[in-house]
């Protein structure tokens, strides 16, 4: 089992242009709309994520791989992740 990340943000707690950045990148990505996709063999060395999205009248989560992520998700992941590494 690998390290785990965790990574939790409210947008009311963010710098505006960095709050922005993330409601367009989840508005672009349809993310409430967006299904888990099927899963796949995982390939050596993988990452899973797990993204959950609240808002105050809904509750959302999508889980993937790196292979399984769908194209229309990476942007945000892409940002998720970077925000991460500068915590």
């Amino acid at each position: 089992m690998g390290r785990k990340v965790s990574l939790e943000l409210n947008l009311a707690d963010l710098p505006a242009d960095q709050a922005r950045t993330l409601k367009l990148l989840v508005d672009e990505s349809n993310f409430i709309n967006l299904t888990d996709p099927p899963p796949k063999d995982s390939a050596p060395d993988e990452f899973t994520y797990s993204i959950t999205v609240k808002t105050d009248t809904i509750q959302h989560t999508i889980n993937a791989s790196d292979t399984t992520c769908p194209e229309v998700l990476r942007p945000l992941l892409d940002e998720l992740l970077k925000q991460s590494r500068s915590r």
